[in-house]
């Protein structure tokens, strides 16, 4: 019948934890045949594959091509712990800023010796020499443009602080601590309490303990293992300054890369509006009440209920700096690449401020795809997507599909409903990535104090350091670290201080994007399914993949041309 899938082909059952760095062509793996299980047949009867045999890398081919100089990475979210180690010499410490518990900027010093009198909090101008006049206008009238000079003038001369306490990354920061290891997780080196470990020097020339001996840490890999990430610590408050001067610094501290794994809640912007059939049905005698429902909110929203603990008091614009910020992210992404998830709800659009993305700036939007070829069950697409990248897969239950996890004790009570749908394959891979360790960590493993509190006694995935993840946030990480690629691989070739646009960047990952791909260790290409409207997979499909699945190796070989 139309619309229906072929049956699956199944994947090793034991795959690699690197899986997505190999669909990316980040790296060469040979998985070898994968065994085609019978339904009937039990699956430990085929669970001896062997491991895969890890091959040449993208980064062999950037430090052949020339000097190794890292991409400096932004990445505006959460926070990431500083702690973890396979990120602790990958995060730069001495930039990276928490604009949520200070509005001029926030920086941890770690207490070292408690017996030294000290003062707890210094003062220290963060945004010290900030000029954003190369910018140009932007756009904006020159009112606004007035008033966002006014904010940087206010930010250029601030102070925010240096805090000697523990660090608030260490409780909140699961989020952020996840992306960061997808972009430039490294393998962990032995800490001071694992003496005797001969010492080792990295790529830039520093020595370094060896290999850590803790059997709960992985020889885990991001991205691109040999660029800093900054880390640009925001809230989910609707506070639109804090998000201005995450933008603001990124663009102060001359970064390669900004990368925003979420959407920002900007009251108008971030609406998702509704579509032209529910909009028709709307207009139906039928519904004509649910109309004059809609018409009233519509109303409130406006300002016209009169005690709306939020409303803007008279005489004031509240869209005035949400507009700015649009136009300040536009602006920034000309120069500077900022990478954006699509959004995790299943629409046929996407979240703010990734459906800024447009082919004359440098937004880079981006959904997720499953080992299957098929889009995530979640991942958000439609006008504006650039390219897809891994991830994990979620249930679909809607009159256009069915996505079921076989796997599901009642998956047998889906079957279908009675109803004659297509049956699009669930994927169970997911990406693995680095965790906070403890009860505030995605799989609350391994919590330090889990001899006091007995019911935090969980071991984790690798003792707590690591969770399963997914969603477009973590397939807009993977594409940061292939932007950090290109940048670092240009900088090969022009020297440290050498930066590609934004447009640039963006230009050279969709040439390095492929439709016609399979996400490997999958056999399936990329196939189109039906989510939101009868007869969607019939759309082109960029819909779905935009420019498609990139692939990290031409991106660098493009990099590294004249």
């Amino acid at each position: 019948m139309p619309g229906e899938i072929e049956a699956p082909q199944a994947v090793p059952l034991n795959y690699y934890y690197l899986w997505h760095l190999t669909a990316l062509g980040v790296i060469d793996a040979d998985y070898g045949p994968p065994p085609l299980v019978p339904p009937a047949l039990d699956q430990s009867a085929v669970s001896a594959v062997a491991d895969p045999v890890i091959g040449a890398t993208v980064w062999d081919t950037i430090a052949a091509a020339g000097p190794v100089h890292p991409a400096r990475v932004a990445l505006i979210d959460v926070g990431v712990s500083r702690d973890h180690p396979n990120l602790t010499t990958r995060l730069d410490r001495e930039a990276s800023l928490d604009l949520t518990t200070h509005r001029y900027g926030a920086r941890i010093e770690p207490i070292l010796d408690t017996t030294t009198s000290f003062d707890r909090e210094e003062r220290q101008a963060f945004f010290s020499g900030l000029n954003i006049a190369p910018l140009g206008s932007l756009g904006l009238s020159n009112d606004d443009r007035d008033y966002l000079n006014d904010i940087a003038a206010e930010y250029a001369a601030s102070e925010g602080v240096v805090r000697r306490l523990y660090t608030p990354e260490s409780l909140f920061a699961s989020h952020g601590t996840c992306c960061a290891g997808l972009i430039v997780g490294e393998p962990a080196v032995a800490s001071e309490i694992e003496g005797g470990v001969l010492p080792v020097e990295n790529a830039f020339g520093d020595t370094l303990p060896g290999p850590s001996t803790n059997r709960n840490v992985l020889p885990y890999f991001g991205v691109d293992p040999f660029s800093k990430l900054i880390s640009i610590r925001t809230s989910f408050e609707d506070d639109v300054r804090q998000f201005i001067a995450a933008f603001l610094y990124a663009y102060h501290q001359k970064v390669d890369v900004i990368v925003v794994p979420r959407g920002f809640p900007d009251p108008k912007r971030s609406r998702v509006e509704p579509k032209n059939e529910l909009k028709a049905d709307l207009e139906s005698w039928k519904n004509q009440d649910i109309a004059d429902l809609f018409a009233r909110i519509a109303v409130a929203e406006q300002g016209g209920i009169e005690l709306e603990p939020k409303l803007a008091q008279k005489g004031s614009n509240s869209d005035r700096a949400w507009r700015i910020l649009k136009r300040l992210i536009i602006g920034i992404s000309k120069r500077i690449p900022i990478v954006c998830a699509a959004g995790n709800s299943g629409e046929s659009q996407l979240i703010y401020p990734a459906n800024l993305a447009s082919d004359n700036n440098g937004i880079i939007a981006v959904g997720a795809v499953t080992a299957e070829g098929f889009r995530s069950g979640y991942s958000n697409y439609g006008e504006g997507l650039t390219v897809v990248a891994p991830a994990d897969d979620s249930e679909v239950f809607n009159r256009h599909q069915l996505r079921v996890d076989t796997l599901f004790p009642f998956a047998a009570q889906h079957d279908n409903a009675g109803f004659r749908l297509p049956a699009y394959q669930y994927s169970h891979l997911s990406l693995l990535t680095t965790d906070l360790s403890g009860v505030f960590g995605y799989d609350m493993g391994s919590a330090p104090w889990s001899s006091i509190v007995p019911f935090t006694a969980n071991p984790g995935v690798g003792g707590g350091y690591y969770t399963t993840f997914g969603g477009t946030s973590g397939a807009s990480a993977q594409v940061g670290g292939i932007c950090a690629l290109i940048q670092r691989a240009h900088k090969s070739q022009s020297g440290a201080d050498a930066r590609l646009t934004g447009t640039e960047v963006k230009a050279i990952l969709q040439e390095a994007s492929s439709l016609d791909t399979v996400v490997a260790p999958g056999r399936r290409p990329l196939t189109a399914d039906c989510m939101n409207a009868d007869g969607e997979d019939s759309q082109e499909m960029a819909y779905f993949f935009g420019s498609g699945l990139p692939d990290a190796r031409a991106a660098v070989a493009a990099a590294l041309s004249p």
